[in-house]
């Protein structure tokens, strides 16, 4: 798939755009797994990891920095409008509330939905171009840059898993009774956006050969792992609020 998208503008293009719709189709599923495996399922394909990953790989199979920075943003942008515009029509879980006094909530929904869609899309405007170019780096750039960007990359990806993460999980694994299995389910949702990205980053340094520039991809990681973290707290805390 990466050398078609390198080799050919046309298939580049056709493959960013079906990446896109699977992208939101399975998130939009995602959103109908019930039990434990709702949250490994929204971890797997619903996730900053999982589209972040998209983004990063989309922007390593392009040919030039512009068209790394321009896929992996249209990319996310695409899968963001497949996403909601989903939910609009199919699920339309938006519609069916009532307020206080008997009235229709529809109005309110609707509003929730555009503007939890357009937050979503500011988030695709500022990550892609981001994600794409570090993507692209890991490719072409000389070896201390291309170890960094690998880093930085991947310490963006496990960012929100990071966030999220209860200290210590093994302890929240232990937890019995009716509600064990879905804590479960949330601790390896959350290990799941932890892992994935460390496991990008080896195949990132593997096919380049970055080992030999370890610490700089590690410090890179560290770096970016952190303010990615803050970032996504501070982005959860805003959409609660504008939800």
């Amino acid at each position: 798939m990466v050398n078609v998208i390198a080799q050919r503008p046309a298939s580049r293009t056709v493959m960013i755009a079906v990446v896109a719709v699977v992208l939101g189709v399975l998130a939009f599923a995602a959103d109908g797994v019930d039990g434990v495996a709702g949250p490994v399922m929204i971890a797997v394909v619903s996730s900053g990891v999982a589209w972040g990953s998209a983004a990063l790989l989309a922007g390593r199979a392009a040919p030039d920095r512009r068209s790394a920075m321009t896929g992996a943003t249209v990319l996310l942008v695409s899968a963001t409008l497949v996403y909601y515009l989903l939910i609009l029509a199919v699920s339309r879980r938006w519609s069916g509330g009532t307020l206080v006094d008997g009235s229709s909530a529809d109005w309110y929904g609707l509003r929730s939905l555009a503007v939890m869609t357009t937050a979503w899309l500011l988030v695709s405007v500022v990550a892609g171009p981001s994600l794409g170019l570090l993507g692209h780096m890991t490719r072409t750039a000389r070896l201390p840059s291309a170890a960094l960007a690998a880093g930085a990359g991947c310490g963006l990806l496990s960012g929100q898993g990071w966030q999220e993460i209860p200290p210590p999980p093994w302890l929240l694994w232990e937890i019995d009774g009716p509600d064990a299995g879905i804590v479960r389910g949330f601790v390896a949702a959350e290990l799941v956006e932890v892992i994935v990205p460390l496991a990008v980053l080896a195949w990132l340094a593997g096919a380049r050969r970055l080992w030999r520039a370890w610490h700089l991809m590690l410090l890179a990681l560290v770096v970016t792992a952190t303010l990615s973290a803050l970032l996504w707290d501070l982005l959860r805390t805003a959409a609660n609020h504008l939800g």
